[in-house]
C-alpha cells in the first residue's frame, strides 16, 4: 500500500513538473515573440514640388512584430495612409492616436505616405523634425531619396556620409544614407566647399576660408556634416550641424552628434540618447524634452550623486537606452524609487523629477507609513501626517496655514513659504520648510526633526546608502 501511495506521489510531482515547465516555455516563448523593439531598416522617397514635400515612406522589419505599433506625425503633416505587404490598410486612430494595424506575424514591409508643406525659401531652406516617430522600433540604416522638381539651382545635403545628385532634365534627384534615425535636410542655391575627414564633413556657402582643414573631433566613429552658412538660424542634431562660423565651440557639438551615434535606443526614445549626451559633456541638450529632463536631474541630484550617475553611464559598454534603464540607475545613485523617465517617455508634457520610497520611515526607531520623496536635492516627509504619527494635534486654521504645538511651545507653518512662525515669532529661511510636490505636501526632513526634536530614516534609502558605500 505503501508502494502504491509513493508511486502515486511521484506520478503527481512529475505531471506538475511537467505542466510547469510547459507553462514556463510558453512563457519564454511569448516573451521572445514580443520583444522591447523591433529592428527596422527605412527608406523614403520624397517629392518636392512647389511648397509640398510628398513623402513615402518604406518601413522593412528586421525581426518579430510587436503587437502594437503608434506613431507620432509631423506637426504639418496631412494626408496620412499606410499599407501592408498585402496590401490592406494599416493604419487606424483610436482614442485620438495613430495606431498601425493588420500587423501579422510574417509582415516584412509597411508603406506609408504622407504630406506636409513648408514654404520654399530659394536661397536656403532646412527641413526639420519632417518625419513620423513610431514606438516600438529601432532604425538600423535610413535610405532618403529626394525628386527635386522646383528647385533646379542649388543642392539638397542630408548628414550621412553616402551621397550622390544626378541631374536630369527636368528633375534632380538625390540619394541619401547611413546609420540610425533620419537626418534633417537643407537646401542651398549657393555652391558649398568642402573639407572632409573620416568622420566630419565641412561645407562653406564662401570661399573666404580661414580652416586650412576640416575639424578633427577625436576618436569616434560614426559621421556628421557641418555646415558653415550666416543663411539661417544654427542648428544642431545627430546627423547636421549648422554654425554661422566654424568657431572652437564647434568641437564640443561635433563630440555631442558623434557620440549620440554611438548609442541605441527606440526611435521614440531617442531623447533619450541626446540626454546621456548632454550629462557626458556637461552641455546643455537642444531638443525641448532632453533639455527638461536635464534640467530636472542636474537640479534633483547632489554633485557626488551626479558624478555617480555619470559614471554608471560611462561604464556600460552595452550602449543601449531605455526609459527603465535609466530609472534604475537612477534608483541606485540616489537610493529612491524613480519613474522619471518612464513617465517622460509614456506623457506628452513635461513632469517633475519626484523619487520616492515605498518603504515605512522609522521616526524615533518607530515604523510609520508616510510618504517619503527626494526633490530638488532634499528629502521630504509627508505633511501634516508626520506631525500627526508624533502625537501630536496639527490643525489647518485656514487654507494652507498649519497650527500645532509641542510642550508648550506654538508653531504656524506656511505652504509653500518660505518661513514659520515659532513662539509668536517670525523665523525666515532659504528655502521653503513646506511645501506643494506633485499635487501633496510636504516638510523639509531636516526642519521636522530640528523643530520636533526626533530623528527620521528611511529603511529603503539606508540600506541602498550601505550599498553604495
Amino acid at each position: 500500500m505503501k508502494r502504491i501511495l509513493f508511486t502515486f506521489g511521484l506520478v503527481m510531482i512529475l505531471i506538475s513538473s511537467s505542466i510547469l515547465f510547459f507553462q514556463w516555455m510558453g512563457f519564454t516563448t511569448e516573451s521572445a515573440e514580443e520583444p522591447r523593439a523591433v529592428k527596422v531598416d527605412q527608406s523614403y522617397s520624397i517629392t518636392h514640388e512647389g511648397n509640398t514635400f510628398f513623402v513615402t515612406q518604406t518601413i522593412h522589419f528586421l525581426s518579430t512584430i510587436p503587437k502594437q505599433i503608434t506613431i507620432q506625425w509631423p506637426s504639418d503633416a496631412s494626408d496620412f495612409s499606410c499599407v501592408n505587404d498585402r496590401g490592406d490598410e494599416c493604419l487606424t486612430k483610436e482614442n485620438g492616436e495613430f495606431q498601425l494595424s493588420n500587423l501579422y506575424k510574417d509582415l516584412k514591409e509597411i508603406t506609408i505616405t504622407y504630406t506636409f508643406e513648408q514654404p520654399t525659401k530659394t536661397e536656403s531652406m532646412l527641413v526639420k523634425d519632417w518625419h513620423p516617430v513610431l514606438s516600438s522600433i529601432e532604425t538600423l540604416t535610413t535610405d532618403i531619396h529626394i525628386t527635386e522638381k522646383s528647385l533646379r539651382t542649388g543642392k539638397w545635403v542630408a548628414g550621412y556620409k553616402s551621397s550622390s545628385h544626378k541631374k536630369k532634365n527636368y528633375i534632380d534627384y538625390y540619394s541619401f544614407n547611413g546609420r540610425g534615425e533620419p537626418s534633417a535636410l537643407y537646401f542651398t542655391e549657393d555652391p558649398l566647399v568642402e573639407k572632409s575627414s573620416s568622420t566630419v564633413r565641412m561645407l562653406y556657402d564662401r570661399t573666404d576660408i580661414k580652416e586650412d582643414r576640416a575639424v578633427q573631433p577625436g576618436s569616434f566613429e560614426g559621421f556628421v556634416t557641418v555646415i558653415i552658412t550666416d543663411q539661417i538660424e544654427p542648428y544642431v542634431s545627430p546627423y547636421l550641424i549648422v554654425r554661422n562660423t566654424a568657431e572652437k565651440e564647434m568641437l564640443n557639438e561635433l563630440k555631442g552628434s558623434l557620440l549620440y551615434q554611438q548609442y541605441f535606443s527606440t526611435d521614440e526614445e531617442a531623447w533619450l540618447k541626446e540626454f546621456i549626451v548632454s550629462i557626458l559633456l556637461k552641455k546643455q541638450p537642444h531638443t525641448s524634452k532632453s533639455a527638461w529632463a536635464y534640467k530636472e536631474v542636474m537640479e534633483g541630484l547632489t554633485s557626488s550623486q551626479l558624478d555617480t550617475f555619470k559614471r554608471r553611464m560611462e561604464e556600460d559598454k552595452t550602449k543601449s537606452v531605455d526609459a527603465t534603464k535609466l530609472d534604475v540607475i537612477l534608483g541606485k545613485v540616489t537610493g529612491f524609487d524613480s519613474t522619471f523617465f518612464t513617465e517622460s517617455v509614456k506623457g506628452k508634457g513635461n513632469i517633475h523629477m519626484i523619487l520616492s520610497s515605498d518603504d515605512p520611515v522609522l521616526i524615533n526607531k518607530k515604523t510609520h507609513n508616510l510618504s517619503y520623496i527626494s526633490y530638488r536635492q532634499k528629502e521630504l516627509i509627508e505633511f501634516p501626517q508626520a506631525v500627526k504619527a508624533l502625537g501630536l494635534d496639527i490643525k489647518e486654521i485656514k487654507p494652507n496655514v498649519f497650527f500645532t504645538s509641542l510642550n508648550g511651545n506654538t508653531f504656524r507653518f506656511y505652504v509653500n513659504e518660505d518661513y514659520f512662525i515659532y513662539n509668536e515669532e517670525n523665523y525666515g529661511l532659504l528655502t521653503n520648510p513646506i511645501q506643494t510636490v506633485g499635487g501633496s505636501i510636504y516638510m523639509d526632513v531636516h526642519w521636522f526633526e530640528k523643530l520636533f526634536k526626533v530623528e527620521v530614516m528611511n529603511k529603503e534609502v539606508s540600506t541602498r546608502d550601505d550599498e553604495r558605500t
